[in-house]
């Protein structure tokens, strides 16, 4: 049975464990892949942000040359 460390306390877990014996950290195994989501979930936010206010400054910028 492989062990794995716990991201939270560093001890030695089963892959197979559905929370750390030591912490209580549900599902150790699976801890990195939840962060990573929560991670690209907020770049994600970020990159829209950037695109909403390019695209409220561009757009009318844009239509003013037009107009003219």
């Amino acid at each position: 049975m492989p062990l794995i460390s716990c991201p939270v306390c560093e001890h030695q877990v089963s892959k197979r464990a559905h929370a750390c014996p030591s912490c209580g950290e549900p599902d150790p195994s699976r801890h990195h892949t939840k962060i990573s989501w929560l991670i690209n979930l907020f770049w994600l936010c970020v990159v829209l942000g950037i695109g909403l206010t390019i695209w409220n400054v561009a757009v009318p910028m844009v239509m003013d040359m037009f107009n003219r």
